[in-house]
């Protein structure tokens, strides 16, 4: 015959007390059977209280516990919890016998100490658990406690209440750009809809959260509601459609967390900051023009040519904004936290404020400036000679825009049209030299947008236009002279690398219609590092950048380090300083660049919805995809699918009409015309 012990015992888990019937014993653990019914192990130090029954054999268990849990649960119901807390509160009573006694006041079985204990513990109000004893709680901490259930309580119904009209207002839609919806739009599917005055105090929580304040009740409330929108969207949305944010706010702007204007802590801030001034016997450099897009307040660069001897000395001046910004301060610390300019269609969100970044440190016609100049010599072959990197005082002759630059290069016969071909010759040089190192021409289409009193434009930038090519040119030069400099002078700088293709890329690759599909998939890895590398993309044997300080945080840092060294100051960032903030910059930098495409792409498919439905649209063929083919929309370059069941073939270029436009992802479906 088996061995069964058969005692009942009262057994505490943290709060619960459960009550198990005992099998057997081993050393210091029993051997015992819980109330569904399954085997364990506990340790004797958990047994409470023992039962006067005993169980004979294991199927009686169930039967035994049925009847005991009927009496503490009869007995649980007749406890008043409040008068047993006045009561022990009173007596300074903490002991569960004591509290069973003084509560029932006749003989105690295990039964009445249960059934005090459970009721003890859903009770938390009154009393507090020690060890095995319940103390009862001060009546202040009572209150308090009461108090802050309230509160949970009313938080939970403000929530439930903001959940279910969070879920009906998803279900009224609105167009992506209400200023720019059709009147059969705006009549069919949007009316500003009137708000329960119980909503508003969330409402009020909705519009904080929006502006970039936290809150994670809201967030994950908004985060539940099923829609086809993110977040942040659904709440501009929803903001929109009870007419707290106008028909033309700037969706962008407001779901990136974007801040146009400036706090006044920093406006004041900049207005303190006086213009830089060159020394009474320091000499100034005339530099002949600026060359930008027409829109660009921004000034951070301008350029120079001139015969020396032999040589053509090319002067490339950059925009010096560490003369007036230094580290740690308001304006450092505001560039650092936005750490890029962001530009979108409806507006530009600058890095610092206009004050500075359009005035006392750009680079404006007839003002003199602090400059980072980098100078560099080559001969009629385009071989380098020499260069030079110094901090000068410099002065802006004339600016220019592409347009007019590109006018004067093909018909000027003035000094400056002539000065622009001597620079584009050098330009082609340096172009043929970087191609001959490995450098690939991976040109994108590219188009700028413009949004002016509810009137879309958009214009394709010409990639091969020759001022695009001098100044890219140049730019890639003075960072790769700024790479050179740093390395010879052991001065710490983050230079930015890449790997060599997974396959050599060939001119015909990169001509190909769809060839820029393929040659992305055997880029090589690009990346940060402390020690020079070859960047194999543009053929140079190192690389950093620094010659937009006026719009990249990061061109600021790195400019710092080398004005530092070329007026014998000592380093501002040391190797691991540098790259922790340069880690920061980069991150930042490329969430606005995916903020900035994505902006571009959902404007783009608002100017086809309203101005391209009927028309044929050129497609080239990118890859297959489930039930059609990805394509580019030509000319912008943007993806789009192709629906159609016809083969076609990768690179083929096929005339097609739009079937459906979804402005809000960004996405267009076509068909074969």
């Amino acid at each position: 015959m088996i061995e069964f012990e058969g005692q009942i015992w009262a057994v505490q888990d943290n709060d619960d007390v459960n009550f198990l019937c005992t099998t057997k014993r081993v050393k210091n653990k029993i051997q015992v059977i819980n109330e569904k019914g399954r085997d364990l192990r506990v340790s004797e130090d958990k047994l409470l209280w023992q039962h006067t029954s005993i169980v004979r054999e294991p199927n009686d268990w169930q039967t035994q516990l049925t009847k005991i849990q009927a009496t503490v649960d009869s007995l649980h119901d007749d406890i008043d919890v409040l008068l047993l807390w006045e009561t022990a509160l009173e007596l300074e009573i903490s002991e569960i016998n004591e509290l069973a006694d003084l509560y029932f006041g006749k003989e105690i079985t295990t039964e009445h100490l249960v059934a005090i204990w459970r009721v003890l513990a859903e009770n938390r109000f009154y009393f507090k658990r020690k060890a095995k004893n319940w103390e009862p709680r001060p009546v202040e901490q009572v209150e308090e406690l009461k108090t802050q259930r309230s509160r949970e309580l009313a938080r939970l119904k403000a929530q439930a209440l903001a959940h279910d009209w969070l879920q009906k207002m998803a279900k009224f839609s609105v167009p992506a750009f209400l200023n720019f919806a059709t009147a059969q739009e705006n009549s069919e599917v949007f009316q500003v809809i009137s708000v329960p005055q119980e909503i508003i105090p969330f409402i009020e929580r909705l519009e904080c959260w929006l502006r970039g304040d936290t809150d994670k009740d809201v967030e994950e409330l908004v985060s539940r509601i099923t829609v086809k929108l993110n977040p942040r969207e659904f709440v501009f949305e929803v903001l929109q459609k009870i007419g707290r944010l106008p028909m033309d706010a700037d969706r962008d702007v407001i779901m990136a967390g974007l801040k146009p204007e400036f706090s006044s802590a920093v406006n004041e801030f900049a207005q303190t900051v006086p213009p830089w001034q060159p020394t009474e016997t320091q000499s100034i450099t005339d530099l002949l023009f600026s060359i930008d897009d027409e829109e660009t307040r921004e000034v951070d660069d301008a350029l120079a040519i001139e015969r020396d001897g032999l040589l053509w000395k090319m002067t490339i001046a950059i925009a010096d904004p560490a003369s007036v910004i230094h580290r740690g301060d308001v304006l450092d610390r505001e560039a650092m936290r936005r750490g890029t300019t962001v530009y979108l269609p409806t507006q530009t969100v600058l890095m610092l404020p206009p004050k500075i970044s359009c005035d006392i440190a750009s680079l404006s016609v007839g003002h003199v400036r602090s400059s980072l100049v980098i100078r560099a010599w080559m001969d009629d072959q385009g071989e380098m000679t020499k260069t030079n990197i110094s901090r000068e005082a410099i002065r802006v002759l004339k600016r220019l825009h592409y347009t007019d630059a590109d006018q004067m290069i093909e018909e000027g016969t003035d000094d400056n049209a002539r000065y622009l071909r001597e620079l584009l010759t050098c330009a082609k040089h340096l172009h043929a030299g970087r191609l001959a190192e490995g450098a690939f021409n991976l040109q994108r289409p590219e188009y700028k947008m413009s949004i002016k009193e509810n009137h879309i434009t958009v214009n394709m930038i010409n990639r091969d236009s020759p001022s695009r090519l001098l100044v890219a040119e140049m730019m890639i030069l003075a960072n790769h002279i700024a790479a050179k400099y740093a390395h010879r002078h052991q001065v710490s700088v983050i230079y930015r690398t890449q790997d060599p293709p997974l396959e050599p890329i060939t001119e015909e690759m990169t001509a190909a219609p769809a060839g820029f599909h393929k040659v992305r998939k055997l880029l090589g890895r690009s990346s940060l590092s402390l020690q020079p590398a070859g960047h194999n993309g543009l053929g140079l044997s190192m690389y950093t950048q620094l010659t937009s300080p006026l719009r990249r945080f990061a061109d600021l840092v790195m400019q710092r380090q080398l004005m530092a060294h070329l007026v014998g100051e000592q380093l501002p960032y040391d190797k691991e300083e540098l790259f922790k903030v340069l880690e920061t910059a980069e991150r930042t930098a490329r969430e606005s660049r995916s903020i900035e495409g994505e902006a571009k792409k959902r404007w783009l498919m608002q100017y086809l919805k309203q101005s391209w439905v009927e028309k044929p649209l050129e497609i080239i063929v990118i890859n297959e995809a489930k039930g059609g083919y990805k394509v580019e929309m030509r000319p912008w370059g943007v993806e789009a699918y192709l629906a159609t069941s016809k083969m076609l073939r990768t690179g083929q270029s096929v005339e097609t009409v739009i079937d459906k436009i979804r402005v809000k992802a960004g996405s267009a479906r076509l068909k074969l015309k």
